[in-house]
């Protein structure tokens, strides 16, 4: 093999080119290409197909049906691989604790202790895993009643569709809409729930989000639900509520939806309260409260998209199980000079973090230990070390499972469906390959890479559509 990282990617478009001319383009279309994986490379190139194996000494073996013979790729060439179909994680017992890392890893998991040494916690994938604490961003609290309730999409089953069956498409983890129609599901809603999904488009779209409906393939006024109009550059909240009618709770710019065409979009409902929030790239846009109480009387959500031209494209849809309380959304916890824990009733307090087991956290707050029992907390950020120069390591991946976590490891083997290696930040580590819904490679590059987190719709060849 070539050591110019280049000549696999010209090598593989010569020969892709050479099947379109052989097999004709019908042969091409005719791959299910929906059903295939998908490798993403650093030049935002994108190629369907199977990965057939991972050796260290030869690269990712990718096959593909037009092509004549399997094709490796080295890692330095490789943004990620997406895999369809992958299994939720099957858990022991509920995660009470999201453990996030300075290296952006991140797992669900139990906590067991904390001290100013080390951090010890289980995770579905290990009985018990110990880490430095330095490495340690934050955790944040789960409510006793988690749970993730949908994560995807995956595939469209499942999924209810309008009176346009062609107006939402699935492929390569998005729902895809260019014309009108309603795409919706039962997600069991009962209590409080965050709602997140990555949204791209292009032009002028509009796109309605019902929330805790009935009606999951259509759009019907008669349905007691809230509704979200989202377009570009300002969001609006209706409450729709059989034999009252419709009511505007008002309206949140969003100025950045201007001048970029992809955000992260988080609804969070507090049923209790009737309250709901809406969150865009992390950042809150509007809080509403109906001051008549919760009037949704449903359990399902829907998107709806209203025009016809614009492309709308949903990924990374996750809907989970809330407290109400605790606030999950990211932070940098470079910001604090000190350890911090943030309380339920929106309390900060700064100091030096000494312990934490399942009951109590004890920091020295202003010269003064104070031990705060857990279940008044809603999540805790360490400060960050000093920086350590990178080593360049061709073989490091990050593994995205089904079911919430990240983790990064050097790849030793990837024998089968295991692969195992060693993290730097709990050290050996071994997984099932049919749990994982992509592998990221290059993790300094490929973070940078345009569209690198969404799932990867984007089109390679103009065909693809």
């Amino acid at each position: 093999m070539s050591d110019n990282p280049a000549e696999p990617m010209r090598c593989f478009r010569w020969a892709l080119g050479l099947a379109v001319v052989v097999f004709g383009l019908g042969q091409v279309l005719g791959q299910a290409a929906d059903r295939d994986d998908l490798v993403r490379f650093l030049d935002g190139s994108m190629l369907h197909g199977k990965l057939q194996q991972v050796r260290l000494d030869t690269g990712v073996r990718w096959a593909r049906g037009d092509l004549a013979q399997p094709v490796d790729f080295r890692p330095d060439n490789m943004a990620w691989i997406r895999f369809e179909g992958a299994r939720p994680v099957e858990r022991q017992r509920e995660p009470s604790v999201h453990i996030r890392f300075h290296n952006g890893d991140e797992v669900l998991g139990n906590l067991i202790s904390l001290d100013e040494q080390r951090v010890q916690f289980s995770t579905w994938f290990n009985g018990q895993l110990s880490a430095p604490r330095d490495v340690l961003q934050s955790l944040a609290f789960l409510s006793p009643g988690f749970r993730i309730l949908y994560e995807g999409p995956t595939t469209i089953e499942g999924w209810k569709l309008g009176r346009d069956p062609k107006a939402w498409k699935y492929r390569d983890g998005v729902f895809i809409s260019e014309g009108v129609g309603v795409l919706g599901r039962d997600f069991g809603l009962k209590g409080s729930s965050r709602i997140e999904f990555d949204l791209q488009w292009n032009g002028t779209f509009s796109l309605i989000v019902p929330v805790y409906t009935k009606a999951l393939d259509r759009f019907d006024y008669r349905s007691n639900s809230y509704m979200f109009y989202i377009s570009r550059g300002y969001v609006s909240l209706q409450r729709v509520q059989s034999g009252a009618g419709v009511r505007n709770l008002g309206q949140g710019q969003i100025p950045e939806m201007q001048t970029k065409n992809r955000v992260s979009v988080e609804i969070r409902i507090n049923k209790e309260k009737a309250e709901m929030e809406l969150y865009i790239d992390r950042k809150l846009v509007r809080k509403w409260r109906d001051t008549n109480g919760f009037a949704a009387t449903g359990s399902g959500m829907a998107f709806f998209s209203q025009l016809n031209g614009p492309i709308v494209r949903v990924s990374h849809l996750r809907v989970s199980a809330w407290d109400g309380h605790s606030d999950p959304v990211q932070f940098d916890a470079s910001d604090h000079a000190e350890d911090m824990v943030f309380l339920k009733n929106r309390d900060e307090v700064p100091g030096k973090l000494k312990s934490m087991d399942g009951r109590t956290i004890v920091i020295n707050s202003l010269g003064t230990d104070l031990a705060i029992p857990l279940e008044r907390i809603t999540r805790v950020a360490l400060t960050r070390p000093e920086a350590k120069p990178g080593v360049k390591r061709p073989w490091e991946v990050r593994a995205h499972f089904a079911g919430g976590a990240a983790v990064s490891f050097d790849l030793k083997q990837w024998e089968g469906g295991t692969l195992t290696g060693g993290s730097r930040n709990f050290g050996p580590v071994a997984f099932d390959a049919r749990h994982i819904r992509r592998v990221q490679f290059n993790l300094g590059a490929s973070q940078k890479t345009s569209a690198t987190n969404t799932g990867g719709a984007d089109a390679l060849w103009p065909w693809d559509d």
